[in-house]
């Protein structure tokens, strides 16, 4: 994983709505918005921006969480996060063609 320069946080309840729409990135099942802890500031209080939200059920976010060092839980699982986040995000923001 790369490490990705401070920046503003972005706030975008819309795209949180549609990261909960989709499956776990883990294992499928239905999801809520996990801020990624390996980018933007960090301490007290902070929390990455919603461009850095990824879709994670219950039970992975929960481990993730226990396994404590995010950066090798989504290696072990086999997951480039920071890219899907990006390439999520960019879809998101597109005009589209319609």
């Amino acid at each position: 994983m790369t490490l990705i320069p401070k920046t503003k946080r972005i706030r975008n309840e819309e795209y949180l709505k549609t990261i909960r729409g989709l499956p776990c990135l883990v294992c499928g099942r239905g999801a809520e918005a996990h801020h990624l802890m390996c980018v933007g500031e960090r301490g007290l209080g902070y929390r990455s921006g919603d461009n850095w939200a990824v879709p994670l059920c219950r039970n992975c976010h929960t481990d993730l969480h226990r396994f404590g060092n995010e950066q090798k839980w989504w290696n072990l699982e086999g997951i480039d996060v920071i890219e899907w986040a990006r390439r999520n995000w960019e879809r998101y923001i597109e005009p589209s063609d319609n």
